[in-house]
């Protein structure tokens, strides 16, 4: 994974640099989300992995695809992924370039996952906690989860806040072992 990561990278900034310049941060990124969603289609993954298919027949599948959703220099950018054969490195370079997004916005996406669903003050007081804490804007995702039993487990980035009954129960449980 992490060789795909280096891969990813150089395209993914330099992705992130030109959509920045257009002022076309949010436009470029629901675009990689679109080819994201698209070449990870099995049929399409299919024809994106194989070698017999030249990479102009691939641009032209994806452009013929996503044509109502791109423009010109999206289109540039998937020829240039397809000419050097970086067509696998597509969820890789969304990830990174979400990741610039988000730094860029002074952004953060913070998952909770509750045993039951909270209701609108019980989120907001978390989301405000949070941007405390980090000093930015949190956008938050909610996930119910009832094998949790109670309580919340809290994760942004490599961070997880876990306040959930049954992580309390298994300290206890290690404990008392």
């Amino acid at each position: 994974m992490s060789e795909l990561l280096t891969t990813a990278r150089p395209y993914a900034k330099a992705f992130f640099e030109s959509a920045k310049e257009k002022n076309m941060l949010d436009a470029y990124l629901d675009m990689l989300k679109n080819l994201e969603a698209v070449s990870s289609e099995i049929s399409i993954k299919n024809i994106l992995q194989n070698d017999s298919y030249s990479s102009l027949y691939k641009v032209n599948l994806l452009s013929d695809i996503l044509n109502d959703t791109t423009d010109e220099n999206f289109i540039r950018f998937i020829k240039l992924l397809a000419e050097n054969n970086r067509l696998n490195v597509i969820s890789e370079i969304l990830n990174l370039y979400d990741s610039y997004f988000q730094d860029e916005k002074n952004l953060k996406i913070a998952r909770v996952d509750t045993a039951i669903e909270l209701d609108e003050e019980q989120l907001k007081n978390i989301k405000q906690a949070l941007e405390k804490r980090f000093k930015k804007e949190i956008s938050l995702e909610q996930n119910v989860d009832p094998a949790l039993l109670a309580g919340a487990v809290v994760r942004v980035d490599d961070l997880v806040i876990d306040g959930s009954l049954r992580e309390q129960l298994r300290k206890l449980e290690s404990q008392l072992i």
